[in-house]
């Protein structure tokens, strides 16, 4: 028989003041994700391993 866990969501209201204030001001000052950027360097990651697959390729046979 399968047992079911359940979380609850954190209450944020029952955090100090100072700590749920901090955790907001980290929240809103965290830059934005340059999402172009990262393409970039998956697209370039993923050359490279192509790169290396086929290298391996002609040295194994």
């Amino acid at each position: 028989m399968a047992t079911i866990t359940r979380y609850g969501k954190p209450n944020m209201t029952g955090l100090p003041k100072d700590l749920g204030v901090s955790i907001f001001k980290t929240i809103l000052s965290t830059p934005a994700p340059n999402f172009h950027k990262m393409e970039q360097e998956a697209d370039e990651l993923e050359r490279k391993m192509k790169m290396e697959r086929e290298r391996h390729k002609a040295n194994v046979g």
